[in-house]
């Protein structure tokens, strides 16, 4: 049956990415001629806790060295450049914006690391991979925009091997009301999908994972496991208003409108 065609994607991109990000890195005192991956982690992590949040989530989620992994929602390649030179992995990474794969993909070459990660175009509800293929799927603040969990879970248990790990991060509906917009991942409501803790935590289940807890308090006690002070952020590549749309996201997590999850799960082995 023929596959069907992806959506055009331009909620995330931004003209000219790849010389804005070269310009914010000039403008912080780096070569943007010679990036390394240090130098890019200051902006190529592109979720609210930056960096410090990845590290901390692949330590909590204990990705094993040499892993194959996929990236799924892979942004410009941050975390998938970090498994690649902390983790000694292989990584396939894939997003739904081309832009973000064009650039990511010049990304990984400047750094060296093209013939250990491989990004494409395509979905996280119709993977465009193997039953089995992979060690680890992780996935970092992509399904908030993502209405079809079902089918994201399905496709990530799918393409894991008997054994492997499934880590995602989400911030899920809370108790006290809406969020704040615009967020990070939504201006609107209208592209913002939440669910409830207690509903993901269940379809999860459902799906066939097991061992599957949330251990976002554990990547919280984490040295550094937030939000890095004086690093350049992911406006360059989600827009200038970031700062805003950030401190939307904490204050709604403070006031319980939204709800943190780092979750670890496992396909059975």
């Amino acid at each position: 049956m023929e596959r069907e065609r992806l959506p055009v994607v331009t909620h995330y991109t931004r003209n000219n990415l790849m010389e804005r990000i070269r310009s914010a890195l000039r403008q912080a005192g780096h070569d943007p001629d010679t990036p390394t991956i240090e130098m890019l982690s200051e902006l190529d992590h592109l979720h609210g806790g930056g960096f410090a949040t990845t590290e901390a989530q692949m330590e909590v989620a204990e990705i094993p060295r040499g892993s194959h992994v996929l990236d799924a929602g892979c942004g410009i390649g941050g975390p998938s450049r970090f498994l690649a030179s902390r983790y000694d992995c292989t990584v396939d990474g894939i997003d739904l914006t081309p832009e973000y794969i064009e650039v990511g993909s010049q990304l990984n070459k400047l750094t060296g690391l093209d013939d250990k990660i491989s990004l494409k175009i395509g979905s996280v509800t119709e993977l465009p991979y193997e039953n089995q293929s992979f060690d680890v799927v992780l996935c970092q603040n992509v399904s908030m925009n993502v209405d079809n969990k079902a089918g994201m879970f399905a496709e990530a248990f799918r393409v894991l091997k008997p054994g492997g790990i499934y880590t995602m991060s989400h911030l899920a509906e809370g108790p006290n009301g809406p969020p704040i917009y615009p967020l990070p991942w939504a201006l609107t409501p209208e592209v913002s999908f939440l669910d409830t803790p207690e509903l993901i935590l269940t379809m999860l289940g459902q799906t066939g994972f097991e061992c599957i807890e949330n251990r976002a308090e554990a990547a919280r006690s984490r040295p550094g496991g937030g939000p890095q002070p004086g690093t350049i952020g992911a406006a360059p590549a989600m827009g200038d208003d970031m700062p805003e749309r950030t401190g939307h996201s904490a204050r709604s997590v403070q006031e319980g409108r939204l709800v943190s999850m780092m979750i670890v799960a496992k396909r059975p082995a």
